[in-house]
């Protein structure tokens, strides 16, 4: 039997800034055109606004891993789907940050999350 995939849902970014705050521990990867940061269960993620710019840092200890920068109001649209290179079973979801004209919109930026958007209690102090 064929499930059908539930359809992607759609908020703006500072929703998103605001929900992935609370869940950096659920961040599995994410990721620009250019690069791509992977979680590992020795590394943890710090969030912060900078200039009007989100910034996304990987650390292990007291070392910078990796960063991202992203300049939220470039981004008109985030879109949270299962995500379709994993295992249904393993519940994870992409988010894709789109952005450019309405006619021809890009991914600017992406993550892939343990879980989707829904509020996920009682996790917060762990790694996935």
């Amino acid at each position: 039997m064929d499930l059908l995939s539930p359809p992607a849902r759609t908020l703006n970014f500072d929703a998103f800034w605001r929900w992935l705050q609370e869940h950096t521990n659920c961040i599995l990867r994410c990721g620009s055109a250019d690069m791509t940061l992977f979680d590992h269960d020795d590394f943890h993620w710090m969030l912060m606004e900078e200039e009007r710019q989100h910034v996304l840092q990987l650390i292990k200890g007291k070392s910078l891993v990796g960063e991202m920068v992203m300049v939220g109001r470039e981004v008109t649209e985030v879109t949270v789907s299962p995500d379709p290179d994993a295992d249904p079973q393993q519940g994870h979801f992409l988010v894709e940050l789109m952005g450019g004209p309405k006619e021809d919109p890009q991914v600017l930026y992406h993550f892939v999350m343990a879980h989707g958007i829904e509020p996920a209690a009682g996790h917060q102090g762990f790694k996935h």
